[in-house]
């Protein structure tokens, strides 16, 4: 038997400022990349 929408909650499938999962994955990635190579150079200044 096949779930229907009426079961789902509103929303729950949709991320909050992209129109797929995907944009939010690539947002998340792209922050961790960005915050890694930040405190890199912040190392090596202050080293």
């Amino acid at each position: 038997m096949k779930e229907t929408d009426a079961n789902k909650p509103a929303g729950i499938d949709k991320p909050p400022f992209f129109k797929s999962w995907k944009g939010m994955y690539w947002l998340v990635l792209g922050n961790l990349a960005f915050l890694i190579t930040l405190f890199y150079i912040i190392t090596k200044i202050y080293a």
